[in-house]
């Protein structure tokens, strides 16, 4: 017999106002199954989230963010918002260059040199002689995105320097600025620094995810000894320097790591195959969004979920936008709100491009 909601939905409040005298034994998995199915996953069905809806969302979740009292929050919200590059998020962009953190300055730096803000010129030339090094290298990267030519060699002190993380991001800025008429020496540099004696590990792998980056080919096997590793951030990065490889040696050793024993690995192998990625590869992103750490580790949670939005950002179809809109509700901790709206920016180019070539072939 099949019921119709309204008579389900009669039937499920007699049960839980015992008016049903339950001669079948319905267990309580049943009766929860069938709330569940009456007053859960109707909503789910009826409700359409549209990518302009849900850019609304985003640009709200990340607008909040951005003034957030955690300045980890307001890094990734710089992060995602130059994703955006729009004329009204560009001055919210340029206010963070003032801000008293300086990993945020370091952040908003980057950004506005990627959205190529020439209206930051002047302050990032005073943030230059910043009292931070980390702060002084991303105002350089910003001016030389605006177009100054100044900085052929402002990053050699640091890149072959003592300090881990300077050499390091020294490392991954010159991926960023890219093989350009006043930068064509960077691949020989990176290599330089990879093969450096008694290199540390972390800058060797953040060479050659920025040599990936630069389109190095010849990297593939240096990348490939890193996914090896026992850290997952190891191979994460790693899997960010395969993928701006790509190829079909790539794609299979994407697709192995979709198996890794590490679920972080495995979220972003997944992300890294973008359309490539199988309908299981997609199915089990989906139920990493639920992900609850055995240990009880709040932030392993919440790393792991992030991570499983990010890569249905590259991965979801149609139906999935929902979740995306809901993982940005007021409910979700700011790292997971964040993290569903950088995935949401990937989401919508992804619809609106399939919704474009749909209509071509009309």
């Amino acid at each position: 017999m099949e019921f119709g909601l309204k008579k389900l939905r009669k039937l499920t409040v007699a049960i839980i106002k015992n008016r049903v005298v339950m001669t079948s034994k319905i267990n309580v998995s049943v009766l929860i199954s069938l709330v569940f199915f009456v007053y859960g996953c109707q909503g789910v069905v009826n409700r359409k989230v549209t990518p302009d809806s849900l850019e609304t969302r985003m640009r709200q979740v990340l607008l909040i963010a951005l003034e957030d009292e955690n300045p980890l929050l307001r890094v990734h919200a710089l992060e995602s918002l130059a994703q955006l590059a729009t004329l009204d998020v560009i001055p919210k962009i340029r206010s963070r260059l003032y801000d008293p953190i300086p990993a945020v300055q370091f952040a908003a730096a980057i950004a506005v040199g990627d959205v190529k803000d020439y209206a930051s010129e002047n302050l990032l030339q005073r943030l230059l002689a910043s009292q931070n090094v980390s702060v002084q290298l991303a105002a350089g990267y910003a001016l030389e995105k605006l177009g100054d030519q100044r900085f052929a060699d402002w990053y050699d002190k640091v890149l072959f320097g003592s300090d881990e993380k300077l050499a390091g991001q020294a490392c991954m800025l010159l991926g960023k600025l890219g093989n350009t008429t006043g930068r064509t020496d960077s691949p020989e540099k990176l290599w330089k620094v990879l093969r450096a004696s008694k290199q540390l590990p972390n800058v060797q792998l953040q060479a050659a995810e920025a040599l990936a980056r630069l389109g190095d080919e010849s990297i593939l096997d240096e990348l490939l000894i890193f996914t090896n590793s026992l850290y997952a951030s190891d191979k994460i990065l790693a899997i960010s320097g395969l993928q701006h490889i790509g190829g079909t040696d790539v794609f299979a050793v994407l697709t192995g790591l979709t198996d890794d024993p590490q679920i972080e690995v495995r979220l972003a192998a997944v992300r890294a195959l973008g359309d490539l990625a199988e309908k299981d590869h997609i199915q089990f992103v989906r139920e990493s969004l639920r992900y609850s750490d055995p240990d009880d580790d709040s932030v392993a949670t919440i790393r792991v979920r992030s991570l499983a939005l990010l890569a249905l950002g590259n991965v979801g179809g149609q139906k999935d936008g929902s979740l995306l809109f809901d993982a940005m509700d007021s409910a979700s901790r700011g790292y997971v709100k964040v993290a569903a709206a950088r995935a949401a920016i990937d989401y919508i180019k992804r619809m609106r491009k399939a919704a474009a070539s749909e209509q071509l072939y009309k």
